[in-house]
């Protein structure tokens, strides 16, 4: 089997430690990704990004271009913005002369961000000021590519590696939790319920909360609030959202609600965490 565990503390290292926002995109029906915990990587994790799916139809259109990306890159890697303004690193992962996917490493401005945020706003109907304080969040100071490619390019040998093992051992299964689970994490900012899921994918209740324990190790429930509450942690600490914006964005009903389950979660009240866990000299309006 595939050294699932260090290719994951692998990328935990790159996020916590060099501050790196990094993602796996799989390719067509490479399964490495999509057939263990390393799908837990497949969502772009930067705050701005986390604000960008909570919106109708937005998150949606960055899915499409992922696919302009995935032929961009066959090319070699590259470095660019999307269309949303965040500028991100790419890196083909490759098997022999087989593209099996890309490496993201994002989270960061682009010149020229009154456009984007202009643009997008117009688009989507969304606030120029609220869209503003969200991409405030990015990081401004943008590393050098050769210092990133030192850090990237052992993890896409890894992933080769990884992916030569499975196909030799013949190991990668398709699983149909799995595909439930990837819909959970993209949908999980919008209202979402396990009949929901149920109904998209055919599964009986009994079938889905089974096999999603077995999984995951938690509730449906529980795992969609887990799931909120990382990404309010994110924009607690590095947006200009108000904490009522904040519990709107990641998927919670209302600011009192969302204030009661982070306090019983994380010990505090959001306001507390922001003060505590918030970057810079932000000015915040609850």
């Amino acid at each position: 089997m595939y050294n699932v565990d260090g290719i994951k503390n692998y990328i935990l290292f790159l996020k916590r430690e060099c501050g790196l926002f990094v993602t796996l995109h799989p390719y067509g029906d490479e399964s490495i990704v999509t057939s263990s915990e390393l799908i837990t990587f497949n969502i772009h994790d930067a705050p701005y990004c986390i604000f960008v799916k909570s919106i109708d139809g937005m998150w949606q259109h960055c899915i499409e271009k992922q696919g302009r990306v995935h032929e961009r890159c066959k090319s070699g890697s590259f470095c660019g913005c999307c269309y949303t303004g965040v500028r991100e690193f790419v890196y083909p992962i490759l098997h022999g002369k087989k593209y099996l996917g890309f490496i993201s490493v994002s989270g960061y401005g682009c010149d020229g961000a009154e456009s984007y945020i202009s643009r997008v706003s117009e688009k989507y109907g969304i606030p120029q000021n609220t869209l503003a304080a969200a991409y405030g969040s990015l990081k401004r100071d943008v590393p050098e590519k050769e210092w990133v490619d030192t850090l990237i390019f052992p993890l896409c040998s890894m992933l080769e590696l990884a992916y030569r093992k499975a196909e030799e051992n013949a190991v990668a299964q398709n699983d149909p939790i799995e595909e439930v689970l990837r819909y959970i994490k993209r949908n999980h900012a919008h209202k979402l319920t396990l009949e929901d899921v149920c109904r998209r994918f055919g599964f009986s209740r009994s079938y889905v909360s089974h096999r999603f324990k077995q999984r995951v190790g938690l509730g449906f429930r529980e795992y969609l609030v887990r799931l909120r509450l990382e990404d309010a942690e994110a924009l607690l600490k590095y947006s200009n959202l108000t904490v009522t914006e904040i519990a709107l964005s990641v998927g919670f009903g209302d600011s009192a609600y969302f204030s009661n389950v982070f306090k019983a979660n994380r010990g505090m009240s959001p306001s507390a965490y922001r003060k505590k866990e918030g970057k810079g000299n932000i000015s915040h309006a609850e």
